[in-house]
């Protein structure tokens, strides 16, 4: 999947901060070794939460989320502002009407959540995604669960809190790396746990 650029200004906002950074021909060619995938030389957007990386631009990263891009449609809930860019990515399609993001971190939405602001399309709500609820009645084409900066086990507890949450209230939802997640817990079953 090509490169969605994302035009939330660098800055920063308590905690977290979002930043253009570059990665050279050298450094990529050390990406191919990586488990988590080839990035390619560029120049990339992430937002960052201290030392922890949040969320990039980069193509790993928007080829993870594409199965959601390709579904989005209609009436849209997505759990999870991050840096924006699968918002960017929807909203070029006409077919996305409505689009409600659940957003925890406050400093985030005052961080990237303004670079939506114009477009009434969107409403983000500040509210944390495993407890939020939907007006009564209300239901989405489709669903995007992805609070987590990381993939691990352990996400799947919540990932399945927030499928049965939305179960009745959707007919497409889907949480990001939920197959990845899956496919290390049943590794680590097969080698006798978790490691």
């Amino acid at each position: 999947m090509r490169q969605i650029e994302i035009q939330v200004p660098d800055g920063v906002c308590g905690d977290y901060r979002v930043e253009t950074f570059t990665v050279s021909k050298n450094d990529s060619r050390f990406t191919s070794y990586r488990p988590n995938g080839y990035v390619p030389a560029g120049t990339y957007k992430r937002l960052m939460r201290g030392c922890q990386l949040v969320m990039s631009n980069t193509p790993i990263e928007v080829d993870s989320n594409r199965v959601f891009i390709s579904w989005a449609k209609g009436k849209v809930l997505i759990n999870g502002l991050g840096l924006g860019m699968v918002l960017t990515e929807i909203f070029k399609k006409e077919e996305v009407t409505e689009v409600t993001v659940v957003e925890i971190s406050e400093e985030v939405i005052n961080l990237v959540g303004t670079s939506f602001k114009d477009d009434p399309r969107v409403n983000i709500i500040h509210a944390d995604a495993l407890e939020y609820k939907p007006p009564k009645g209300k239901r989405f084409d489709c669903v995007w669960h992805d609070i987590w900066d990381n993939i691990c086990v352990d996400n799947l507890s919540e990932m399945s809190t927030l499928h049965r949450r939305y179960g009745r209230r959707t007919d497409w939802q889907e949480s990001w790396q939920k197959d990845l997640c899956k496919y290390y817990r049943d590794r680590d079953k097969s080698r006798g746990g978790y490691w």
